[in-house]
């Protein structure tokens, strides 16, 4: 529609910007004329530049041929009136009072155009963000897909692209279900329902261990979690598979090396345990928790005071926190009672730390050398009782031959005389105190000559039953109870009867004397299993021996009884060449209590 402007002002740069676009689809203004009065008004001004011809003869413009509209936007009445005078006939014409129409659609246009630049934005950032979030979907080293509420894939990443052999768009559409066919989840397909199911049912994660089949054997993590709409509802459902093979091998490697560990302290005989800076028990092995008569569950998480008796509590955390201060290791000789009965250990204590090298702990190494300290005694006694049978074996010849000489003459001279002699009861005693000392001498002989005993088999219980036989006898034991308690079944002992009948004799003299000739004697055999070791037992229920005197019993020539001292040891000479040990203790009822240690044969 070809058309005239009257008025080059700012309203006449929106109508010709307004003709120039799009916007008015019915109405197509073809503006041929733009007049005003002054030529750089800025409608004229704007014309120009589009290339719009101006003038200032408003008569001459209104009679261009074949004008359809005229707008007029003075604002002038008096101009308003001229135009209606001169208007050509069939000429259209929108006064400045409809003018306001064009201004609307100016700014419908301007509101348009700028929602159009606000969406043209927003689907500009949706898509980038569209492409970051791909991206970092992309960087997922683990498989993921988002699943739609059938199952189907909405969107994959490149690792699971990569895995099932597809590229991430080709999967949208699919389920896994018929991607996996071929792959090492081809087996682990139909988890995929009721895991799908689980997690729109309960609307919560759910999380599960896939294993694949060897050779290529793999564990995975396979976590789905639902993605909610804003209505609340589950609109899609994210899965994960995480590699975690080297997890579970690791820790495979974790638990055998402590299994390893657990094995090595279970299997130790030494004292092993581990403890806190606080003193409470980490690792008890069973030789500990037995020795107390309690299990290791009973030491773990408790501090030494509560599981152990006091005074021994106090030492423990004396010397561990002496490791602890100094951060070095320790060596105790420590002594501990065990059934009432004092072992001796050597403990080793030192501190654990950690990966920054901070003290953590302390570990405790104990092992119990109560045996050994018995066999360094046993050593040394026997070192001393070799040395005195040298001696004496030397003393006893030199002094037999003049005591047998001065016997010879005692008694010649008692013959002499007559039985009123006043001299005749000096010598009695003379001849009395010279058998004494034979007898003394030929003790010492016995002891000196250390015979190798003629060994053979023989039943602990028939020995002992021989040597009973012998005692029952004397009259020392007129007034004394002999008990048996002879075990059955015990293995054969390789051994010399007669010597062992000897030292089980003067095992019993000696219970009778300390009794005073009343009393009772208990004669027990039994078999350590765990030493392969056959023990005879002599125990009185006496005065017993006093603590101090313990370890001279069996020294040469040591008595309490005025006697020559040389029996226990004697004794001792002889189980020793047995192989064997003699121990000596003090008996539950108060006495004292012999045991004749002699190894067993094997069967």
């Amino acid at each position: 529609m070809k058309t005239v402007v009257i008025g080059g002002g700012k309203g006449c740069c929106a109508i010709i910007e307004l003709a120039r676009g799009s916007f008015l689809k019915e109405l197509t203004l073809d503006i041929d004329c733009v007049v005003d009065l002054e030529e750089e008004a800025p409608g004229m001004i704007c014309a120009r530049q589009h290339g719009i011809r101006t003038s200032s003869d408003m008569a001459g413009t209104l009679a261009t041929p074949g004008l359809e509209l005229i707008i007029e936007l003075t604002g002038n009445d008096t101009v308003l009136e001229e135009i209606y005078r001169t208007l050509p006939p069939g000429v259209k014409l929108v006064d400045h009072t409809f003018a306001h129409i064009f201004w609307d659609l100016v700014n419908a246009q301007q509101e348009r155009n700028r929602q159009l630049h606000e969406l043209t934005t927003l689907e500009l950032r949706v898509e980038k963000e569209r492409e970051f979030l791909q991206s970092l979907f992309d960087t997922m080293t683990d498989l993921m897909v988002v699943l739609n509420r059938n199952r189907s894939i909405v969107r994959a990443n490149a690792s699971f692209g990569q895995f099932v052999s597809v590229s991430p768009r080709e999967a949208v559409g699919k389920t896994c279900e018929s991607l996996f066919a071929g792959t090492e989840f081809a087996s682990k397909s139909p988890e995929m329902l009721p895991m799908m199911e689980s997690v729109l049912s309960s609307k919560a994660p759910f999380a599960l261990i896939w294993r694949t089949a060897p050779p290529n054997e793999a564990y995975w993590e396979v976590t789905s979690a639902p993605i909610h709409a804003s209505d609340g509802d589950i609109e899609e459902v994210v899965v994960t598979w995480h590699r975690i093979t080297e997890r579970v091998r690791l820790q495979r490697e974790v638990e055998s090396a402590e299994q390893r560990f657990r094995s090595f302290i279970d299997s130790a005989q030494d004292w092993i345990s581990i403890k806190d800076l606080e003193g409470r028990y980490l690792v008890v092995n069973p030789v500990i928790a037995s020795a107390f008569h309690k299990t290791p569950e009973d030491f773990i998480g408790r501090v030494a005071e509560e599981v152990l008796p006091g005074a021994l509590a106090k030492t423990i955390k004396r010397h561990d926190q002496e490791v602890i201060s100094k951060k070095k290791h320790r060596v105790y000789d420590e002594i501990i009672q065990i059934d009432g009965r004092d072992h001796f250990f050597h403990t080793v204590r030192f501190p654990l730390s950690d990966y920054r090298g901070s003290t953590v702990g302390v570990c405790t190494i104990a092992r119990d050398v109560t045996s050994e300290k018995e066999l360094r005694n046993q050593l040394v006694q026997s070192e001393k009782l070799a040395a005195v049978g040298k001696l004496a074996a030397g003393v006893a010849h030199e002094i037999n031959n003049p005591l047998t000489g001065v016997l010879a003459y005692a008694e010649d001279i008692i013959d002499d005389l007559p039985e009123n002699d006043a001299h005749l009861d000096d010598l009695r005693v003379i001849v009395r105190e010279a058998l004494r000392c034979r007898d003394i001498v030929r003790n010492l002989l016995d002891f000196a000559r250390q015979e190798a005993p003629k060994l053979e088999e023989a039943a602990p219980n028939g020995v002992v039953t021989q040597s009973l036989l012998l005692v029952e006898k004397l009259p020392q034991f007129r007034n004394i109870t002999i008990k048996r308690s002879l075990e059955d079944d015990l293995p054969l002992i390789k051994c010399d009867p007669h010597q062992i009948q000897q030292v089980i004799l003067n095992l019993m003299l000696n219970a009778a004397d300390a009794m005073n000739g009343k009393g009772t004697i208990t004669i027990a055999t039994e078999f350590d299993l765990r030493q392969s070791k056959c023990v005879i037992s002599v125990e009185d229920n006496g005065p017993g021996i006093p603590e101090n005197l313990m370890d001279k019993v069996f020294e040469p020539f040591f008595s309490t009884k005025g006697t020559s001292g040389l029996g226990l040891a004697v004794s001792w000479g002889l189980i020793e060449r047995h192989g064997g040990v003699i121990e000596v203790d003090t008996a539950a009822g108060g006495g004292s209590i012999f045991r004749i240690v002699l190894p067993a044969m094997e069967t």
